[in-house]
């Protein structure tokens, strides 16, 4: 039997108890801002991702194309490289980027997955997102990378839940059964990011969205270019 004051300390337990996990449900229902990393693109739930490939730039957007080869002849006067311009056949991809700089970069020792999202729409209009960061390990390069996969449903406040993941995706999953998480639903946005290691040490951070560059750093010779919104005519750049 309990005495008199383990009947007052046992109460104040199971009460501090559910207040700590009442707390918990309401911060989960509220959302959290999660652990997006700074360059991830911001979500943009009305548009899709097309799966019919991208027009070029020239035709697509003329203004995007003029600020694309305006910022190219800039990354090349500030880099001292010898970059051509874009043909109206191109489009700013990670493709046409690592021809632009190849000639001066050299050669790819080194390409590694920083990390991958996904948002999609349920059929009941709840946006969600699969984020997976992937670890290399810097002793082992030719190692695949561990991954770490999220899920979350994208709340109108901007905030995000965790949203429970199956047992196969707990530990480093396959990347078939991440994609299982989102097939036969509506794609709004893929992006990812690479990290691009060249045999004289300079480096391409590079970051897509729905295929097509978002944002670039190129490292050269110990000065660093960068590009935001390169998906845009808007698109801003600098160089130190």
């Amino acid at each position: 039997m309990m005495n008199s004051k383990q009947k007052i300390i046992v109460p104040i337990i199971v009460v501090l108890g559910l207040a700590a996990f009442s707390l918990f449900i309401l911060k989960q229902r509220a959302g959290h801002v999660g652990h997006f990393p700074e360059d991830m693109p911001p979500i943009d739930s009305n548009a899709g991702v097309s799966t019919s490939g991208f027009m070029p730039t020239s035709m697509e957007n003329p203004d995007r194309y003029a600020a694309l080869n305006k910022n190219i002849k800039a990354m090349g006067e500030c880099l001292d490289m010898k970059v051509q311009e874009l043909s109206p056949q191109d489009d700013f991809n990670f493709e046409i980027i690592g021809k632009l700089i190849a000639p001066d970069m050299g050669k790819v020792i080194n390409m590694q997955t920083k990390w991958t999202s996904v948002d999609y729409k349920m059929k009941d209009g709840e946006t969600r997102r699969v984020f997976v960061e992937y670890a290399g390990d810097s002793n082992a390069p030719e190692a695949e990378p561990v991954k770490t996969v999220h899920h979350y449903v994208m709340l109108v406040s901007g905030k995000v839940r965790d949203l429970r993941l199956p047992q196969e995706l707990e530990q480093n999953p396959k990347e078939s059964d991440i994609q299982k998480i989102y097939e036969n639903t509506y794609l709004l946005k893929t992006s990812r990011a690479l990290l691009i290691t060249y045999e004289n040490g300079d480096e391409l951070n590079y970051v897509e969205q729905n295929g097509k560059a978002y944002s670039i750093v190129v490292s050269h010779l110990g000065k660093y270019f960068r590009c935001k919104d390169a998906d845009s005519a808007q698109m801003s750049c600098s160089c130190n």
